[in-house]
């Protein structure tokens, strides 16, 4: 069995005060159990004022999150806030960890291979920097050598983000401290139960005609039915203009051929040489179709996809990806407005996200982990 509590501040000044009213909210005293963990989102400048520090050194269990451009959590949603759950329990393990991404290839395996070696944990939750510096390896770079260590251990979790133009104050954390690299992880191991959704654009607004991508190397495609990307997406209709205003809206929707469901990918930015530069790996040999995602389709697939994940108890964990947010405009509260709506006071978490990492089944049920753009992602515990 899992307790959870959740609470919130939006005090980014006086870090006593901001304490006070985290561990008034919480009301756990007396109440934890054997093992526990803190799941942090929050605007990056309560890390800066030092109210992440004063909070996580006033608490009794390590604490792990990342920092974003809006949360919500209980009944409230804004971009200045801070918001904790907490876990816990007595026949589940928590076991909180950053691990270098310099020479990550040796690191990882270094720090999981003993996390897996006296009982391999359920559920591992992620948290990333956003990398955006050249030379660093992205997001799924790392969710595929951390996947391969753990022999396939579902991963759920995000990218960080902040409010910044060029995200240049985005920080993973870890018992009050950030970091920009390092991953933070917890592993979850025991009597845990979960489940995971998601959901990106409605299949109405997506092309039903599949290409095959014929040439590419990691995050940029070269090739689409042995045409460069920029001509594949000429002769589907979009024209230079179209593409310089609204490349954004326009994803990439990959289909892996392995019975999970096709996953959305971004696109970034087109080279000189027609290629794409995207949100995430394109694997050759998969299928390739494209969509259009708009404030209707963010809204719908939200709302659809909550009573299939809220259809049992437990506490819900939500990232939604930043390029939903810029979709909404100036209506960007109304996503984890309506979240707020349908949890009628469940325990829930949500933050934006610039990256989402959550498994999908195969054909044969079995969970595989993938990097998802344009994404909401959930993730049930109990």
């Amino acid at each position: 069995m899992i307790k959870i509590f959740t609470a919130f501040t939006q005090e980014v000044d006086d870090a006593n005060a901001a304490v006070a009213e985290i561990t008034q909210s919480l009301a756990f005293e007396g109440k934890l159990l054997k093992n526990s963990v803190g799941i942090i989102s929050c605007y990056s400048e309560f890390v800066e004022t030092g109210v992440l520090k004063a909070i996580c050194d006033s608490l009794p269990f390590d604490c792990i999150g990342s920092t974003t451009c809006l949360s919500a959590t209980c009944d409230v949603a804004d971009s200045f806030l801070f918001a904790i759950t907490v876990l816990t329990s007595d026949d589940c393990d928590f076991k909180a960890m950053s691990i270098p991404i310099e020479n990550f290839e040796n690191q990882i395996p270094s720090v999981l291979n003993k996390v897996c070696e006296k009982e391999k944990p359920s559920l591992l939750l992620v948290n990333i920097p956003l990398l955006n510096v050249a030379g660093m390896p992205s997001g799924d770079v790392l969710m595929n050598t951390i996947d391969k260590v753990t022999n396939g251990i579902p991963m759920f979790g995000t990218i960080s983000v902040d409010h910044t133009p060029n995200y240049s104050t985005n920080a993973v954390m870890h018992n009050g401290e950030a970091f920009t690299d390092k991953i933070v992880l917890c592993a979850i191991s025991g009597n845990v139960n979960f489940a995971f959704e998601v959901a990106s654009i409605n299949s109405d607004k997506i092309i039903q005609k599949k290409s095959v991508i014929t040439k590419s190397d990691g995050n940029i495609l070269h090739g689409v039915d042995g045409k460069n990307a920029f001509e594949f997406l000429t002769e589907i209709g979009l024209s230079k203009e179209d593409l310089d205003l609204g490349l954004g809206l326009v994803p990439f929707i990959v289909d892996h051929k392995d019975g999970t469901i096709p996953i959305a990918r971004a696109t970034y930015s087109l080279t000189p040489d027609g290629s794409a530069v995207c949100g995430g790996a394109m694997q050759q040999g998969a299928l390739l179709t494209v969509g259009h995602i708009s404030r209707d389709d963010v809204i719908s697939t939200t709302v659809n996809t909550l009573p299939l994940i809220t259809k049992e108890d437990g506490l819900v964990l939500i990232y939604s990806c930043i390029g939903r947010f810029f979709t909404l405009g100036s209506d960007f509260l109304v996503e984890p407005q309506k979240i707020i709506e349908h949890m009628n006071g469940r325990n829930f978490m949500y933050a934006q996200s610039g990256g989402e990492f959550c498994p999908l089944p195969d054909a044969d049920g079995k969970l595989k982990n993938y990097f998802h753009n344009y994404s909401i992602i959930f993730c049930r515990i109990s």
